[in-house]
């Protein structure tokens, strides 16, 4: 696909999730990594996304890498920035002797839309909070297991951390890792986070073997810290974080993504409020 297909494919943002067009994920490439071990399909966004791959290759037995971008309708900036840090990623691991195949885009916004966007109204009235990151990161793991169950990959690779040199992600907070992993797991698909537990951003420049300024180079979010006060400050409650997951956006996505692996594509409209058993939200007052 060239450029100028690239650029429009990204614009319409169509459903691509179990289905790809040939010059997207061709039926050569979908066979050899079935017949490989050790396959691993990577997100790929920032830096923090690159360093956890090289760090998930010298940690478990992979030997072969599919790049994968993730579009949400939130996004703005130049999506070359992460095609290119793809190609950063295979010149990065040929010294292990890695294969890195060239990235493939994939996504459903009306996934994103269901998880994030349609009940923001019910959600706070029911939870006392709201953000849409929460349902967005579980959707970015979620929308790729799909794709490693066709091309027989066990592992995912995140690079999602806990802790950001002092700073809080509430999207990355403990209780929203366990859901993330929890989850994925759930489809015998192993969510790999190799810089969990690593707080400083030096030490990921270090792991890249580069300097690489946190949030730079990369995509941006329109929604970017949108769950901080106007001082920077975050106020949440993990307990209030795990029962989002319980109670609405696990039950959802897992209705989504099992609908996916049975060949069927999701009845997105089958999920508006009281129409879908999973979700048991009051109605908002008023």
């Amino acid at each position: 696909m060239d450029r100028e297909q690239t650029l429009l494919m990204l614009s319409e943002r169509p459903e691509l999730v179990h289905t790809f067009p040939d010059s997207l994920l061709s039926s050569k490439v979908i066979d050899e990594l079935k017949n490989s071990h050790g396959v691993a399909i990577a997100e790929v966004a920032g830096r923090d996304s690159i360093a956890a791959v090289i760090v998930a290759v010298k940690q478990y037995p992979i030997k072969k890498i599919l790049p994968t971008i993730a579009f949400t309708g939130t996004e703005f900036g130049k999506w070359e920035t992460t095609i290119e840090k793809s190609r950063l990623l295979a010149k990065k691991l040929r010294r292990h002797n890695v294969k890195v195949f060239d990235p493939l885009f994939l996504g459903s916004p009306k996934f994103w839309w269901l998880l994030a966007g349609r009940y923001i109204s019910s959600l706070f009235h029911q939870f006392g909070f709201y953000t849409p990151c929460l349902g967005c990161h579980l959707y970015l793991h979620a929308i790729r297991i799909p794709l490693a169950k066709r091309v027989g990959a066990p592992y995912i690779i995140s690079g999602e951390r806990e802790r950001h040199d002092g700073r809080v992600k509430l999207n990355q907070i403990t209780a929203a890792l366990n859901a993330y992993e929890n989850f994925v797991q759930e489809f015998d698909v192993h969510l790999l986070f190799p810089l969990r537990y690593i707080s400083s951003g030096e030490e990921i420049e270090k792991i890249i073997g580069q300097t690489w300024e946190e949030g730079r180079e990369q995509l941006q979010c329109v929604l970017s810290k949108n769950y901080q006060d106007i001082n920077g400050t975050i106020s949440y409650n993990e307990g209030d974080v795990s029962k989002f997951f319980n109670e609405f956006a696990i039950p959802v996505a897992k209705k989504i993504i099992r609908d996916y692996l049975n060949g069927l594509r999701p009845d997105y409209e089958a999920f508006q409020q009281g129409s879908f058993p999973q979700i048991k939200l009051t109605k908002s007052a008023g």
